[in-house]
């Protein structure tokens, strides 16, 4: 097998300085767009809007804002949160009546 010098054997996923490549590219059309738009519509929602994603896609140690944001989503929002009470789960109660 042979080894790169590249991170992590060619593991690593494409970095450009703090994004992805696919968000980098994301960010890029964003600005493209918002240019378009500020030229002939004279507003800058669409600035705001990519300067928000490009805030959010922010990656540190393999970690986005975004992500974060996602799985607190997923948690809160769409798992199932039950939890069962039964005398197995207290130790307590067990212990005092043997």
């Amino acid at each position: 097998m042979k080894t790169y010098i590249y991170p992590e054997n060619l593991r690593a996923t494409v970095k450009l300085w703090f994004w992805n490549v696919r968000d980098f590219i994301i960010i890029c059309g964003g600005i493209i767009l918002s240019v378009v738009v500020l030229v002939n519509l004279w507003n800058v929602l669409p600035f705001a809007a990519t300067a928000c994603f490009a805030f959010l896609s922010l990656r540190v140690d393999e970690t986005a804002i975004m992500d974060y944001i996602f799985n607190a989503a997923k948690f809160f929002l769409t798992s199932q949160q039950i939890f069962y009470w039964t005398r197995r789960s207290i130790k307590f109660y067990d212990k005092k009546e043997k």
